[in-house]
């Protein structure tokens, strides 16, 4: 019985709310034209307003599409990567190994750098022998008179040459080392006889010599030997 009593009076209520809102529209006149018109207003702008309610969402979310996605940039001259069957893109192996070539390059013109700067440095740095430093800077000097470490042997007259009574003088000059040894010996004045000329050099070249020295210090030296042929 509650439940029916319940289920009258809600259809009851629902019957009178629904005459009570379509009662008005029929029965009950507008006093005037501005009352109607402003309640048309009414409804209009409420129609208005829900529409764009309804709109606003959809333009957000337009507005949040637009911001979120940004469209791609293409690069010039870029083109499009490679993909292989299984849709990945092949890594690019080709920098790193430029990259590594350039560094050898450089290791390897920095290590010959190096090595020849320090090829300049040991040569200069070697120490120039005191005989070749000697050989530069000094010159012989001219000795008038030469000191024997033996008595010098006399020069043997050719034979020939004294069956024809060839006579004359010959001038041999010898450069000494620091040591006093023949360096080399040149016929610095002819006696005119190639016999008496040959037969002075043999014999100087069987001398032996003292070093000169000059303030305690060897030095070269050359002498001119003066030899004469006669009968």
């Amino acid at each position: 019985m509650k439940l029916r009593l319940t289920v009258m009076v809600v259809c009851s209520l629902a019957l009178h709310a629904w005459l009570l809102w379509a009662a008005p529209a029929q029965e009950v006149r507008a006093p005037s034209g501005t009352v109607a018109l402003k309640l048309g207003q009414l409804k209009l702008a409420a129609e208005t307003q829900e529409q764009e309610t309804e709109s606003q969402p959809v333009e957000r979310l337009a507005e949040q599409q637009a911001v979120e996605v940004p469209a791609p940039k293409k690069e010039r001259g870029n083109k499009e990567p490679v993909k292989t069957l299984d849709g990945k893109a092949p890594e690019q192996k080709a920098p790193v190994a430029n990259e590594e070539v350039a560094a050898q390059r450089d290791s390897t013109s920095g290590s010959k750098t190096d090595s020849a700067v320090k090829a300049q440095a040991n040569v200069a740095a070697a120490p120039v022998p005191q005989s070749a430093q000697r050989n530069v800077s000094e010159e012989p000097v001219l000795v008038e008179r030469p000191v024997f470490a033996h008595p010098p042997g006399a020069p043997v007259y050719p034979e020939l040459a004294r069956q024809r009574r060839q006579q004359g003088t010959v001038v041999v000059e010898v450069q000494l080392d620091h040591t006093g040894a023949q360096l080399m010996r040149r016929l610095l004045q002819s006696s005119g006889v190639d016999s008496l000329d040959q037969a002075a050099l043999t014999a100087v070249a069987k001398w032996e010599f003292l070093p000169y020295r000059e303030d305690g210090r060897a030095r070269l030296a050359r002498v001119q030997l003066p030899i004469r042929f006669s009968l």
